[in-house]
């Protein structure tokens, strides 16, 4: 079998439903001791590295799972409150239909749409409930509201079900992602129908390591079939700049992910008697600074 076929044919939320120890479970039982197995362990904000991964391994993922905002500031406080209850009445995704009660308390039907000039009536009577702007006209009612607001009521119509990330943040992602594509330290783990050199990226596995099963996935595996080489590689960002990746390498744990990692798939060599003559070689790890 070629080391693609050992590639779970599986979605990334499938992986993740996987009940199987990880690198990520060991390191926090590491760090946090053995509470965390069952879900309580520590939240931390990956959507940054996540965004950038994905820019970089499964482009074309990108629009399905994050959401680029286009409102660069948040809207006036109370704005924001009339907006959020507005939101609140709205029980569906875009283009869905919904039962909405009108000022006279008379039940309609209407398309939930990303437009706030569209959410007149709603508008005036979360104004009333809430006390705010009450003795303005209708007119500039809507006038403050969707100049306001119209951006952040858009976002949140649109990335309902995505990960939602800012403007910055997104620029910031693209840039890093663009950098580690065309940089010549790391352009070679992006570089296509090379003679010889096959490069899977999100390898996941499932398999057994000293007598434990287990499962990985990888950002990128890179082999070398001509020296029958295979080199497995990961991506890491982080606020701290490079020269302070050895102490990362040690408080992140992620010595347990690279040996793990690279025993996982030296068992996966190892019982394949067409992989028998690849060699796994040390994990590589790829870390760049945001």
């Amino acid at each position: 079998m070629a080391i693609q076929d050992h590639n779970l044919k599986l979605t990334e939320q499938q992986y993740r439903d996987l009940e199987l120890p990880s690198y990520s479970m060991l390191a926090a039982i590491d760090k946090q001791g053995l509470d965390v197995v069952g879900g309580v362990k520590q939240s931390f904000n990956l959507k940054f590295g996540s965004l950038v991964d994905m820019m970089c391994f499964e482009p074309h993922r990108v629009d399905d799972v994050f959401y680029q905002g286009s409102a660069v500031k948040p809207p006036t406080a109370n704005v924001k409150k009339i907006c959020d209850l507005v939101l609140e009445k709205l029980d569906g995704d875009k283009g869905d239909t919904v039962q909405v009660i009108g000022p006279l308390g008379k039940r309609r039907n209407r398309k939930i749409t990303s437009n706030i000039k569209d959410y007149e009536d709603e508008i005036m009577q979360a104004s009333v409930k809430l006390d705010i702007y009450k003795k303005y006209t209708i007119e500039k009612l809507m006038s403050t509201v969707c100049s306001a607001g119209s951006e952040y009521f858009k976002d949140k119509i649109v990335s309902k079900g995505k990960n939602f990330i800012k403007p910055e943040m997104w620029k910031h992602a693209a840039h890093t992602a663009a950098t580690l594509i065309t940089h010549p330290y790391t352009a070679k783990y992006f570089a296509q129908n090379v003679p010889g050199i096959e490069i899977i990226y999100q390898y996941k596995f499932d398999t057994v390591v000293n007598g434990f099963r287990c499962k990985g996935m990888l950002d990128a595996l890179v082999v070398n079939h001509n020296a029958k080489l295979i080199f497995p590689v990961d991506l890491k960002t982080g606020e701290s700049p490079c020269k302070d990746f050895p102490i990362l390498f040690t408080a992140h744990r992620y010595y347990i992910q690279g040996a793990l990692y690279r025993e996982a798939l030296m068992s996966i060599v190892d019982k394949d008697f067409e992989l028998m003559d690849y060699v796994v070689k040390p994990f590589e790890f790829v870390y760049i600074s945001k």
